[in-house]
């Protein structure tokens, strides 16, 4: 067997300790040639395997008994010269530490502006699910079999715990779409180790996820959307006290504008006022630029004209509102995080919390309609992409089905039927 120290290219990890700790060691016994020692200390057998000159690594073997001490330090030695060899780390982290170390980075990307609330949110939540099922396997130990079992395991995983004690909001049987992602940051923490190089020269594991039905949220009809502004309207006018009547004005022209602009909710919320920027365009009218700053990084987004009158209601609202205040702001200057719960009330006024195949109406169904709309209109799909910032082929994949424009919709419908002598029309 080669030595270890011969093989040691890159050890990571490798620790030393004073010689007081040294001068402790009790019936010692050198084990493969030399490379391993076995001592004795407080009743406890340790190791000590040598990596190089005057590098050592120590390892209790847990045992008092001194031939088992013996033979686990013997496939210690080899379990290292094995490590040294392929160039892996020798002491390898905990996959739990791995994924703290990369929430704080994200952490720190978000305190840099790299990095949404919204995603550092959905990092935090799901690691906790990755921590409960793998924190205490070794990093190199997540391969592909681990992932894939990762998704049965989180199945089941609320159906283990009593009801009374899950989370209020808890989901008992997570979408294929939500495994999805959840599995997509389980494979980004190996990979961001892997780069850190927590994994030596370990092949990164290959396994994927892909949803075997694609959820789509529904997306208003225009029936349905002229309901929902009646609603708003309404529940703006029978506001019981002037107190709530700053809110449901600020929820009806947020709804009014999101389904206008197909901004992503997250992406509004994110908006200050310099980021609401006036032109001019080809027609002479009058319009606003939004640059928003979403999981695709900034872009500009031209929402349709109509939304002038809501952004200028909505600040002539505002006494002189400064530049780096939040546009969609509560009474009191703060951000808005969530008006699900107002938009939830009105469309339960309205009767409509669903659509005619029952799916749930949410507040990212603007988003939905705003596509649609666009594409029954006759917008070109590369620019409404854009906009939206998605690919085209989110757009075929998600809309494309909904929205037949309206010029393929006159050629489907063909020439006017020939009347025959004596047929009714």
């Amino acid at each position: 067997m080669a030595p270890v120290q011969h093989l040691c290219k890159s050890v990571v990890h490798t620790q030393t300790y004073a010689k007081p700790m040294q001068a402790a060691m009790d019936d010692k016994v050198r084990v493969e040639g030399g490379l391993g020692l076995v001592f004795k200390r407080g009743g406890t057998f340790y190791a000590r395997v040598r990596t190089a000159p005057n590098k050592y690594v120590y390892r209790s073997l847990k045992t008092g008994n001194k031939a088992v001490a013996v033979r686990a330090a013997q496939k210690l030695v080899h379990k290292i010269e094995f490590q040294t060899e392929h160039e892996l780390p020798i002491q390898t982290k905990k996959f739990s530490d791995v994924i703290n170390e990369y929430v704080a980075y994200r952490q720190t990307q978000h305190e840099q502006g790299r990095t949404s609330i919204y995603m550092l949110r959905q990092i935090k939540r799901v690691s906790k699910f990755w921590v409960s099922y793998a924190g205490k396997r070794p990093l190199t130990a997540i391969d592909n079999i681990v992932l894939s079992e990762f998704l049965e395991w989180r199945r089941a995983y609320y159906h283990n715990i009593p009801k009374a004690e899950r989370p209020k909001n808890a989901r008992l049987n997570p979408t294929d779409k939500t495994l999805q992602w959840e599995m997509m940051l389980g494979k980004a923490v190996v990979k961001w180790a892997h780069d850190k190089g927590y994994r030596g020269k370990t092949q990164l594991p290959t396994f994927t996820f892909t949803p075997k039905k694609k959820r789509v949220r529904p997306a208003f009809e225009l029936t349905e959307y002229r309901q929902l502004w009646r609603a708003l309207v309404k529940w703006e006018k029978n506001c019981p006290t002037p107190e709530y009547l700053y809110t449901r004005q600020l929820l009806r022209d947020y709804v009014l504008i999101l389904a206008n602009s197909g901004m992503r909710v997250g992406e509004a919320n994110n908006l200050r006022i310099k980021d609401v920027q006036p032109f001019t365009d080809g027609l002479g009218r009058k319009n606003y630029r939004f640059i928003v700053r979403g999981k695709t990084g900034e872009r500009d987004v031209i929402p349709r004209t109509i939304c002038v009158r809501y952004v200028d209601r909505m600040l002539a609202r505002r006494d002189k509102p400064k530049p780096d205040e939040w546009l969609f702001a509560m009474k009191t200057g703060t951000k808005v995080i969530t008006l699900i719960d107002q938009f939830d009330k009105v469309i339960d006024e309205a009767e409509m919390r669903t659509n005619s195949q029952g799916e749930k109406f949410s507040l990212y169904s603007l988003r939905h309609f705003y596509a649609v709309m666009g594409l029954r209109g006759g917008i070109g799909i590369y620019d409404i992409a854009r906009n939206m910032g998605t690919s085209v082929q989110m757009i075929q994949s998600y809309y494309g089905r909904q929205a037949t424009p309206i010029s393929m919709a006159t050629t489907l419908g063909g020439m006017p039927a020939v009347k025959r002598k004596g047929q009714a029309q």
